[in-house]
């Protein structure tokens, strides 16, 4: 079974220490709560004006608009990517790296944009340098808690900047700091092809009220009044939930990475791909994301496959990601 790799590190022998990792014992979660559903593709859509539906347009019935949005800021967005030379399907045959150039926030026009290919583009352009960027982030402190874990077991005791540093990422992953083995369980990036697939998913393409309002492209419950969030224009009756909303575009694909990296419904997925199980292999791990179960599985394969996402888990970035928009 194929890994994914990151810019910034070759091959991970993953296989090698794997049967240790999953006799590890799994922490209590950081985050709560799974996600909404949404459509799973989006057909070609009508001009039509803004709701404040949750849904995107495919789960709406067509209302006829007295007159057409021009998406200017998705039309914007495209003139910037196609200026820095970001040519999807350049990055899909593996010809090209990622360029460094991200946005803050999804278009929120991108909802009026009528062609279907330039739509999925765009919101894959989008995600994907953050993606790369968050899994490089976190693949650093893999690299330093690998080290750490062999100089102690090898018999030396860790530093006073060492011992903090492993007390902190054991309370964000949510283990013991002595067991380092379900630590590295946790301190591991998300392939590409499955986040991205994830959030088609989640957001209708970046085209749901969550996504647009909240950057919410992974659906995330929240009951924390500590986090920023929508409430569900369906909610039922008695129920508190909110939908998690981010500031950023980033900071909502680092909360997705953490949700599967801590939370107990996701344990089979850290086990499987400490193995070196592949983003498609993976979807069969995330039944527990939706209500839908087996046929959300189904889901993300058909996107994985149709917008052929699994190159993207060798996917690198040419340079670190600087924001540039909004």
């Amino acid at each position: 079974m194929a890994g994914f790799s990151l810019n910034v590190l070759g091959q991970r022998p993953r296989v090698a220490c794997a049967s240790a990792l999953v006799a590890a014992s799994i922490g209590v979660a950081a985050l709560h709560g799974f996600p909404v559903e949404a459509p799973a593709s989006i057909p070609r859509i009508a001009v039509v004006t803004a709701t404040e539906s949750d849904a995107p347009p495919s789960a709406r019935p067509a209302v006829a608009a007295e007159t057409p949005v021009v998406p200017t800021e998705s039309l914007a967005l495209a003139q910037r990517f196609a200026a820095q030379g970001y040519e999807w399907d350049a990055v899909l045959r593996g010809t090209a790296d990622v360029p460094p150039v991200a946005v803050r926030n999804l278009p929120k026009d991108l909802v009026h944009l009528q062609d279907v290919d330039l739509k999925k583009s765009l919101f894959f352009r989008t995600l994907l340098p953050m993606a790369l960027q968050v899994n490089a982030e976190i693949e650093a402190e893999r690299r330093r808690l690998a080290t750490l874990k062999a100089e102690i077991d090898a018999g030396a005791a860790p530093g006073r900047a060492d011992a903090a540093w492993l007390q902190a990422l054991a309370t964000k992953y949510g283990t013991a700091p002595d067991d380092l083995a379900a630590l590295l369980l946790r301190v591991d990036g998300v392939p590409p092809s499955l986040m991205l697939a994830q959030a088609a998913e989640e957001s209708g393409w970046g085209t749901s009220r969550f996504a647009r309002e909240g950057n919410a492209v992974f659906g995330q419950w929240t009951w924390s009044d500590s986090h920023a969030g929508i409430v569900p224009a369906e909610r039922g009756s008695g129920e508190t939930h909110r939908i998690r909303a981010f500031p950023s575009v980033k900071s909502a694909v680092a909360a997705y990475v953490r949700n599967l990296n801590t939370h107990p419904a996701y344990e089979r997925f850290r086990l499987q791909r400490a193995m070196g199980a592949s983003g498609y292999e993976l979807t069969a791990t995330l039944d527990r994301y939706s209500e839908r179960r087996e046929k959300y599985v189904d889901t993300l394969r058909s996107i994985m496959t149709a917008n052929r996402l699994a190159s993207l888990d060798d996917a690198r970035l040419a340079t670190e990601v600087q924001v540039v928009s909004r």
